[in-house]
């Protein structure tokens, strides 16, 4: 992450001034692993890379719960198989806005940061965010993230 200038304007910032360093696995991981990393990080998000240390999705808290425990898939299963792609991107010299703007269009709380390589250099959060920004904007920005579509299932409707 950089530094902010003094005096550096809010509106003009880069994805590069806000982004962390990310905490990634590989494609070919077993779902286990992953999930040691994330509680262990106390992390819910990791951009999973290939063999070259492209990124070619994510890993969340979510997609273990529904795409391994719900599925009743084995711990052994690769992160590549269960991964959520494509992944939402920009580059280090994106305007944060652009980044604001992917991140509510694709309703996701992270964005991975890649080169031009495709390589992963960082990730903003919702939280990142939230450090950097006005109260106000933030509250749009957030609002607009986590507002969802109206539940598939009613109360009482599944037989669990």
């Amino acid at each position: 992450m950089t530094d902010l200038a003094p005096g550096r304007q809010i509106p003009n910032m880069l994805c590069r001034d806000i982004m962390r360093s990310p905490i990634s696995c590989s494609e070919t991981d077993p779902i286990d692993h992953c999930a040691r990393l994330m509680r262990d990080c106390r992390i819910g998000f990791l951009p999973v890379l290939n063999a070259r240390e492209q990124l070619v999705g994510v890993l969340t808290d979510r997609d273990l719960a529904l795409r391994i425990l719900a599925e009743g898939r084995p711990a052994a299963t690769e992160a590549g198989a269960v991964m959520t792609r494509p992944p939402v991107t920009c580059s280090p010299e994106d305007r944060l806005k652009d980044a604001e703007d992917k991140l509510v269009k694709s309703r996701k709380s992270r964005i991975v940061v890649v080169d031009r390589g495709g390589t992963c250099a960082g990730i903003i959060s919702l939280s990142d965010i939230a450090q950097a920004e006005s109260k106000r904007r933030v509250g749009g920005v957030f609002k607009e993230v986590t507002r969802r579509e109206a539940p598939v299932c009613e109360e009482g409707e599944l037989d669990l």
